[in-house]
């Protein structure tokens, strides 16, 4: 498994600060957005591109956009 640098939540300060509180959740910054908190800028472009691919128009439903995401992290021996 990589190790990533990345700044923990408690310790982010402006624009990477701004970023966490509005793309985290109450468990958190989930770890795959936290591997860009050295590039706040990458962090709010992966999160767009990745709400744009689970809730923009598709002929896919959530759940089933959802079902593949699992498939291919348990394929990749990701924890998703």
């Amino acid at each position: 498994m990589p190790w990533i640098e990345w700044i923990e939540e408690k310790a982010a300060t402006g624009r990477l600060k701004e970023s966490y509180e509005r793309y985290g959740t109450r468990r958190g910054m989930d770890h795959i957005l936290k591997i860009h908190s050295l590039n706040p800028r990458s962090l709010e472009d992966h999160y767009r591109l990745y709400a744009h691919l689970m809730r923009g128009p598709s002929e896919l439903s959530r759940a089933d956009r959802e079902m593949i995401a699992v498939v291919v992290s348990k394929t990749n021996d990701c924890l998703y």
